[in-house]
């Protein structure tokens, strides 16, 4: 249960904050859209295991994909990359510490690439070291850029 209800709160509040950034004046919209993708994601996560787990999911997905629109269109265009950054490392570490707890919960008894992988932590935690250290490049045009970068038009 603790799958379904991590990963459909956190994919739903990361999926909402994102949309809600980068389109605010379609509050409404993101919000239902980031409610759907939230809650079937955590469905999908507790499908496997029972129909507990499914309902679990389901709603903190909804809950999630909710607060994340809302925490999304409610940041200031000058605050947008701060709360981006943010929600990647939060989202990064609690996804990192569920696969950490899933590690520890299952065994793997063959020898594969999921075995390198999940089996040992060290190839894991480079993805996702990978993974923060790409996403911090990148950035969202704030509103300031956007006319600064129009004015700029206008002078030649």
């Amino acid at each position: 249960m603790m799958i379904a209800m991590t990963v459909g709160m956190v994919l739903g509040l990361s999926f909402g904050t994102i949309m809600g950034l980068m389109y605010p004046e379609h509050f409404f919209v993101i919000t239902v859209i980031s409610i759907l993708f939230g809650a079937i994601t955590g469905t999908i996560a507790g499908f496997p295991l029972s129909i507990i787990a499914v309902l679990d999911g389901f709603l903190s997905g909804a809950m999630g994909g909710m607060m994340g629109a809302m925490l999304g269109v409610m940041v200031s265009s000058t605050q947008m990359n701060s709360v981006m950054n943010v929600m990647i490392v939060i989202s990064g570490g609690v996804l990192f510490m569920l696969f950490l707890m899933m590690q520890g919960e299952l065994s793997f008894k063959e020898k594969n690439w999921k075995n390198f992988f999940f089996g040992k932590r060290l190839p894991l935690f480079l993805v996702i070291i990978l993974a923060f250290y790409l996403t911090h490049h990148y950035s969202l045009p704030t509103q300031h850029e956007n006319n600064d970068h129009s004015i700029h038009q206008h002078d030649h």
